[in-house]
Formats: structure tokens, C-alpha cells, sequence
């Protein structure tokens, strides 16, 4: 199979050992995102990218992350120029609010219309610069797999993987309606079910040892594979890494 720079990370993913290779891809991915915004590169200083952080703001975790990430005048800047924009938007949508009708002792909870300022307070809430970006990265990676699977080595390669995340299956699924290749789609389908049954059987495995060497009659018995069943099992079941240390700006 001929490398190519845009097949290297997935390549790389398929090759790691990780309990999910798209896991795997969206920590790099998310961190590098968070790199590039609040990083040595200064990014947040480019009027481009302030326009976009104004206007998709960021979510509770990645407000998060970028606190661990330890810019504190990189997120204060990026923050500031957020919070007028958002200040700005608000008090248009309160002097436009009108106040709700008097409510019928017989309507129904849901037969009044939404308020425009609870609309605009929701999409506030939904709306993040790193999960969208992200995403976007994520959708080039899907693809980039499953123009994989045309090649005999890579599905040699998905073969030897320890399957997805819940979360991450949920997505191939999603989208291999419309991605598998019809010459693959057999593979696929057969491929995956295995994978996740025999993997899934696997950690689960490991979480009944862990929970039996609590037992004073296993206190001398070998760990086996379970020190960190209880880590990887909630990977396997949302898509994280809890043991995961705070991504961190390196020392200059």
C-alpha cells in the first residue's frame, strides 16, 4: 500500500493498539486544535481565527482544556472579544424579547412558540470552535477509511485492531451506508460485528477479574490484563481516556 500524507494518520491509528483507532485520531486531533489556538503560534492573535472563536465560542470541556493547557492570557484574550460579542448579542435579543401571553389553564406545555432569546441561548450553549473543528478533521478521517478498505493490507491492518468505542461505532455505522465500498460492504459489516463482540467479551473480561481480585481469596492471584480495565471500559463505553493527564503547553 503506497503511503500518502493524508493516509499516514490513519494508518498510524490502525496500528497503535489503541482500544479504538478513531479515539486515538480525535485526542491527537484535539490537541493539536488546542495547540494551534492557544500555542506558541499565537493563532488566537489573527483576526480570522478571533472571528470564528467570536462566533462559535467553546464548550464547558474545551474551556476546560484550555485553562490545563496553561495560556491564561491567550484564553483571557480569546475570552474578551468572545464576551462582547456575546454581551452585544444578548442585550439585542432581550430588547427584541416580548413577553409570553398569558398561559391557558388547558394548553399544552409545548403550544406556545419558542422564544428567539431561548433559540439564541442554545445554540450559545451548543456552539464550540474546537468540537467543530474537530469534527471537520473526524469527517476527512472517516472518509480516509473507508477508501482504505479497498486496500487488501489495511483491512489486514483493521483486522488485527481491538475494534471502536461505543460512541465511535455508532458513527461508523452511521455513515458506512453511504461510504463502504459495494465490494466491501461483507467485509465490513462482518469484519466490525467480530471485532466489537470479541473486544467488548475482552474488557468486560478484564472489569469482572478487576472486581474479583478485590476479593480477599484473589489477594495473591496475578492482575493479569485488568490494572486498567476500569479506564479502558469507559473508553470502550463513551469515547475518553479518564486516565489521561491534563494536555499541557510545553515549557519555553
Amino acid at each position: 500500500m503506497q503511503e500518502k500524507i493524508y493516509t499516514i494518520p490513519v494508518n498510524e491509528a490502525f496500528q497503535s493498539g489503541d482500544e479504538c483507532p478513531f479515539c486515538h485520531l480525535e485526542r491527537e486531533v484535539e490537541q493539536r486544535i488546542i495547540k494551534y489556538t492557544l500555542g506558541p503560534g499565537a493563532s488566537y492573535m489573527e483576526p480570522e481565527v478571533r472571528l470564528a472563536t467570536d462566533k462559535e465560542g467553546f464548550c464547558g470541556a474545551h474551556f476546560k482544556k484550555m485553562y490545563d493547557f496553561g495560556n491564561s492570557l491567550g484564553s483571557a484574550l480569546i475570552m474578551q472579544t468572545y464576551f462582547v460579542s456575546m454581551f452585544e448579542e444578548m442585550t439585542r435579543e432581550m430588547d427584541n424579547f416580548q413577553l409570553p401571553g398569558k398561559r391557558s389553564l388547558f394548553a399544552k406545555k409545548n403550544d406556545q412558540e419558542e422564544s428567539s432569546l431561548v433559540r439564541w441561548v442554545r445554540e450559545k450553549q451548543s456552539s464550540c470552535y474546537i468540537c467543530n473543528k474537530i469534527e471537520y478533521n473526524m469527517e476527512r478521517y472517516y472518509s480516509t477509511f473507508f477508501a482504505l478498505t479497498k486496500d487488501e493490507e489495511f483491512r489486514s491492518r483493521v483486522e488485527g485492531t481491538k475494534g471502536f468505542c461505543m460512541r465511535h461505532f455508532l458513527r461508523l455505522m452511521e455513515v458506512a451506508k453511504d461510504k463502504v465500498p459495494n465490494d466491501q460492504r461483507e467485509w465490513f459489516y462482518t469484519t466490525v460485528f467480530r471485532l466489537m463482540r470479541e473486544n467488548m467479551a475482552r474488557v468486560k473480561g478484564d472489569l469482572d477479574w478487576f472486581i474479583e481480585k478485590f476479593d480477599y481469596r484473589n489477594a495473591s492471584a496475578d492482575w493479569k490484563n485488568s490494572r486498567d480495565a476500569v479506564s479502558r471500559t469507559m473508553q470502550k463505553l463513551q469515547g475518553i481516556y479518564p486516565a489521561d493527564p491534563p494536555y499541557k503547553s510545553e515549557p519555553r
